[in-house]
């Protein structure tokens, strides 16, 4: 009786199985025609019937949105809209994305995001007028452009110094980036060393920063504006800052090269047409770095110095930059210890000047044999010569200081002033307008400057083994001086 009664329940789930039907799949329909519809309503949408094109009505977010089968982007709102049953829409344009079509707007507690989304998906982004507020940082990737009309948007960072940097991971190359026309307001009470702009870890080429401003008077800590460092087996060549207005804690713009020792790893950086103001250092570029350009840019009240070329550089030209306010040295040649890091193959220092007089002055410990021409330079300090800077030609320059020497030679040999106007005449206790110091400091040639000096003192003077080969100078009347060796 039990095996008849099983034979009868099988018997009889195979006939109920067999009366089940499967439901059919209903297919897709991808109708030819463009439906209206805002992002909301799209993203509900479940009919199998699909238009083949959407036109979003939605304000500053309006447009028309094919469908892609078979797609897999994720819905991010500016390129890419998805279906309650995963269909893919994908926002059809020319030209810039707005940055407001994935959600960056004024309102928003934190455009970190939002902004990330806009980053990856299109490779031009404009973000509109209006200020933000940014939180979390975005980080870059290659072939990418970020604008704003300049002076029209400004983003506030609360709790990150760090707008924009490289990719976390720093085997990812970031070449060809733009960054334009954006202001900065940093605020964060975060502690330490950073950059609104920070690129540390990988190669980098054709960056270029321009029409920027940034701000850090409220924040914490000190910190730059523009980081970009090359790490050891990394390389940075073509970089552009240009036209950008910055007032930064610690740097306003830092470029080095420290890692890779002997290895000329950053190539063709350009800095040019900025205003840097009320740093620590305005422009500071280290290490060994080639084919580098500072060229018209006015830094001003800078607590240390204004513009400094650190380490064995190369190629380096310093021209038509203005100095105003205060400094420690506005311009500074350093090297990196010793007499190490001398720049090789001189540098050009040509048609620079100061705005009024300068507090501080000119000190050149790596120029090697530097080609000094041309520049104005009205200051409390003086311009020191020494160490590895040696050789240099120093012509038609404008010197006037406060100080009781104007220049001085320290250990510095070879060097010839030839056609200058080199004055300390408001000095109280005038040593020497011009002075070659120390027993390395041979070989010096003062030719045909005119050289006004203050009470006391001399016009030229040999110190503790130092030589001048001084003739045909004369002094602020016309009157020549006389010609000779001076030697201590």
């Amino acid at each position: 009786m039990l095996l008849a009664i099983r034979v009868t329940l099988s018997l009889l789930t195979i006939w109920l199985f067999a009366r089940c039907e499967q439901p059919d799949v209903i297919p897709d329909v991808i109708v030819q025609r463009q439906d209206t519809m805002t992002i909301a309503s799209l993203r509900a949408y479940r009919s199998n019937t699909l238009p083949s094109s959407i036109l979003i009505t939605d304000a500053g977010r309006a447009g028309v949105f094919t469908l892609v089968p078979g797609g897999s982007a994720a819905d991010n709102m500016g390129t890419v809209l998805v279906t309650s049953t995963g269909k893919r829409y994908q926002r059809e344009y020319t030209g810039p994305a707005s940055a407001y079509w994935f959600g960056v707007e004024p309102s928003d507690t934190d455009i970190g995001p939002e902004l990330q989304l806009a980053v990856n998906a299109a490779n031009e982004v404009v973000i509109p007028k209006g200020n933000y507020t940014q939180l979390t940082t975005v980080r870059l990737r290659s072939g990418m452009s970020l604008k704003a009309q300049p002076g029209s948007v400004l983003i506030t960072l609360p709790k990150t110094y760090v707008s924009l940097a490289n990719a976390i991971d720093p085997s990812i190359f970031l070449r060809d980036v733009l960054i334009e026309g954006l202001s900065w307001n940093v605020t964060s009470q975060e502690r330490g060393t950073f950059g609104t702009i920070y690129i540390d870890g990988p190669s980098v080429a054709n960056l270029t920063v321009r029409q920027c401003s940034s701000t850090d008077e409220m924040a914490k800590d000190s910190t730059n504006w523009l980081t970009l460092k090359i790490p050891a087996g990394k390389t940075a060549e073509t970089i552009v800052v240009q036209n950008n207005s910055v007032r930064a804690k610690r740097m306003g713009c830092e470029i080095f090269n420290h890692d890779n020792h002997s290895i000329y790893a950053g190539k063709r950086i350009n800095v040019s047409n900025n205003f840097f103001h009320d740093c620590h250092f305005g422009i500071s570029i280290s290490g060994t770095l080639e084919g580098i350009t500072v060229a018209s840019n006015l830094v001003k009240d800078c607590s240390l110095f204004g513009i400094e070329i650190a380490g064995a550089a190369r190629s380096v030209a310093l021209v038509d930059n203005q100095f105003e306010g205060q400094f420690d040295k506005f311009l500074e040649g350093s090297n990196d210890g010793d007499g190490n890091g001398s720049v090789i193959g001189g540098m050009l220092i040509s048609g620079n000047r100061t705005v009024g007089k300068c507090q501080g002055g000119v000190q050149l410990f790596n120029a090697g044999a530097v080609n000094f021409t041309k520049n104005n330079f009205n200051m409390s300090g003086i311009l020191e010569i020494g160490h590895s800077t040696k050789g240099g030609m120093f012509t038609e320059n404008i010197l006037e200081t406060s100080a009781e020497k104007a220049v001085i030679c320290d250990n510095s040999p070879n060097n010839t002033f030839n056609s200058n106007r080199i004055s300390n005449e408001t000095s109280r206790a005038n040593q020497a307008t011009f002075m070659a110091y120390g027993s390395s400091s041979t070989g010096n040639i003062l030719i045909n400057n005119k050289l006004v000096k203050g009470l006391g003192g001399k016009y030229y003077e040999g110190v503790q083994g130092g030589q001048i080969n001084a003739s045909a100078n004369f002094d602020g009347l016309g009157n020549i001086l006389q010609s000779g060796v001076a030697l201590d």
